[in-house]
């Protein structure tokens, strides 16, 4: 996997309205300037974590839930641990140029840069292949959440869909041979709407004995505008607990490639500095259960929004405001 690790000092340079927005919060953040060619200055934005007081460091950055699918000595929480997560989605360089869908690959990094992992959709080979040029952004697809060593952690995976995506998170069978096909973390929704992007979040409350009477608890909602490229999660009380934002990262990028860079805040240091542009928001961290459905709704907005197949060829929808 050595060829899809990304360059690091084009992957963490943001340029655009977005980051702007968000440039208030010295959290995650932080103003630069550099020249460009054309001449005069620009504003860039490179990500940077501002580390938590060592107290803060040493408690678990979770909500401890003992009902819940993931036991914090499972593998995954490796990489759940984090309080913010950095995702890029790799180009996909025949799509790109030919217009062929390839499978998606995504790399994963704490704030600082460090790589924890991958997010890589199965190939399944040549009939798979000819699927997702059928059915684009309505194709059924698994990916797997893999550690640096390819070790599988997680496993996300949606059926095919018509309108609403529907994507569950799934925990490998890690502990006995009881459940071969995994343990139901929780899923995400979407929720269709003329000119919202909406999705409802749910944690799975079924115990390992249940398995045919799988149930879920709503733990969160996000409901953004038409050209929104950030998506808050909110609870019942209207406090967010987390949220999804699709970071600009340049016009040339974004019109002639695929990709993106996604930042991933499922903690309440991760809003530190930023209370006026989120609002109210909680103080408790989410579960390790949340923050697994949270990554995986992450997946389900790059599908359903910002992957090329979902703008159709050669274009990009350019956003950013709640509308």
């Amino acid at each position: 996997m050595a060829n899809l690790v990304p360059r690091r000092a084009s992957m963490f340079r943001m340029v655009g309205a977005h980051s702007r927005a968000l440039s208030s919060s010295s959290s995650v953040f932080s103003p630069l300037k550099s020249s460009g060619k054309s001449g005069g200055h620009r504003d860039t934005w490179k990500i940077r974590h501002q580390s938590p007081s060592l107290e803060y460091q040493a408690q678990p950055v979770f909500t401890e839930n003992p009902n819940g699918v993931i036991d914090v000595t499972d593998p995954v929480t490796q990489i759940l641990n984090q309080p913010t997560l950095v995702i890029q989605r790799q180009i996909e360089f025949m799509n790109l140029f030919l217009g062929f869908e390839q499978a998606n690959k995504y790399v994963i990094m704490d704030s600082m840069g460090n790589q924890l992992g991958w997010l890589i959709e199965r190939d399944f080979g040549i009939t798979k292949a000819i699927l997702r040029q059928v059915y684009r952004l309505h194709r059924p697809f698994t990916v797997e959440l893999l550690d640096n060593n390819g070790n599988l952690l997680m496993t996300i995976k949606r059926k095919f869909s018509l309108i609403n995506s529907h994507i569950k998170a799934i925990l490998p069978n890690v502990r006995s041979d009881t459940d071969p096909d995994g343990l139901v973390i929780g899923e995400s929704v979407q929720n269709w709407h003329l000119w919202r992007r909406r999705y409802d979040l749910f944690e799975s409350v079924m115990s390992t004995d249940e398995r045919e009477n799988e149930s879920f608890l709503q733990f969160g909602r996000i409901d953004a505008g038409l050209l929104s490229w950030d998506f808050p999660v909110k609870n019942k009380n209207g406090e967010v607990v987390g949220a999804v934002s699709r970071n600009f990262s340049g016009l040339f990028r974004e019109m002639f490639t695929d990709t993106g860079v996604y930042v991933v805040r499922m903690d309440p240091i991760s809003f530190q500095g930023m209370e006026n542009y989120y609002g109210a928001v909680a103080p408790e961290a989410l579960t390790l259960d949340e923050k697994a459905v949270m990554l995986a709704n992450s997946v389900s907005i790059d599908f359903d929004y910002f992957s090329r197949h979902s703008q159709g060829p050669g274009f990009m929808i350019m956003g950013g405001d709640d509308v």
